[in-house]
């Protein structure tokens, strides 16, 4: 794979593996927000059920982030106590021109942070990326939620609660946005002070999904099919067509995909016992085989057993398969 070495992403702009282990249940989450939103430098770091942060995953593969993170962490939870938050960048940027931070989390604890750091050469962030990435951080939030042994059931609370987790746009025949909208305005506050700039374009990847959905339309209104695309594994892409004096225009809708808030629902699917369940909890959480046995009181080897027994009965080819499948992070999920 070709290396960006500003981005620390291919040039395709998934996720360069060194950097993170596709076993890894961070891995999609990163990989997909990178693929929409670019950024010169990027780190994410898991907060631990006890408040710290640990597991720290960044673009230049260096340590030396988690300070960084630390304190855009402590002053961001000094703006927000609980809930999900996207905010700009409160630490200092350095060489950096503007910065996003995401901070995954529900009303009862705080999951992970991620920061999103662009020189000038990339840009502010546009309008359209910010939308993107305030459903990204509500679908990876209830994710990470479903991932703690002691995720509460039910719905989210907080900054989720009630989020209908849309954003519409109109385009014309060249894809450029002549209007758009979102439901998620009342958290624009949080990025006050930001430098960016009103989106005339959809997300590079997000454009390219539309025109996938809208190749077959011609002059012929029997041949402009409504249409529904899942890019990436927190959105969804519908495309319907609207008519006016003008001419025709495309009607895109944005929505959050959310799958179940918990791992019931893929053991009840897979037959995935109690034990196995705890193994798996814990393994995407994060912790190691040692530290899944001092927590549960088994050996290394039983752990193993129940990961091939899990691997088994998902019909999963390897440990990553296993997450994909029963996380429904699939690389390529159906539409």
């Amino acid at each position: 794979m070709k290396k960006n070495d500003s981005a620390g992403v291919t040039a395709d702009g998934s996720l360069l593996a060194n950097f993170v282990p596709e076993s890894d249940p961070a891995y999609p989450v990163i990989e997909a927000i990178l693929r929409v939103v670019p950024a010169s430098r990027w780190a994410f770091a898991r907060v631990t059920a006890d408040g710290e942060l640990g597991m720290l995953l960044d673009s230049q593969g260096n340590d030396s982030e988690l300070a960084r993170l630390q304190n855009e962490f402590e002053r961001q939870g000094g703006k927000a106590k609980t809930g999900a938050r996207i905010a700009a960048t409160l630490g200092p940027l350095g060489d950096f021109a503007s910065g996003i931070t995401l901070l995954f989390a529900d009303a009862h604890a705080n999951f992970g942070i991620l920061t999103l750091l662009r020189t000038n050469e990339l840009g502010p962030f546009t309008s359209s990326e910010i939308s993107v990435l305030t459903l990204a951080l509500d679908a990876t939030s209830e994710r990470l939620s479903a991932l703690r042994l002691n995720a509460h059931d039910g719905a989210l609370d907080g900054a989720q609660a009630g989020s209908s987790g849309e954003s519409f746009y109109v385009l014309d025949s060249d894809l450029q946005i002549v209007l758009a909208w979102s439901s998620q305005d009342q958290r624009r506050i949080a990025l006050t002070g930001l430098r960016t700039r009103l989106a005339d374009r959809l997300p590079a990847v997000l454009e390219e999904t539309v025109r996938g959905l809208v190749a077959g339309w011609k002059s012929d209104s029997a041949t402009q099919e409504v249409g529904v695309a899942h890019p990436v594994p927190f959105l969804v892409v519908r495309t319907q067509p609207m008519s006016g004096p003008a001419g025709l225009f495309i009607g895109v809708r944005i929505d959050r995909f959310a799958p179940p808030n918990s791992l019931a629902g893929p053991a009840a699917r897979f037959h995935i016992t109690p034990r196995e369940l705890q193994v798996l909890a814990l393994l995407l959480d994060g912790a190691k085989l040692e530290e899944i046995g001092q927590k549960l009181h088994i050996t290394s080897s039983t752990i193993q057993d129940h990961i091939k027994s899990m691997v088994d009965k998902t019909e999963s080819r390897n440990r990553t398969e296993l997450i994909a499948r029963v996380l429904g992070w699939e690389r390529t999920p159906p539409a």
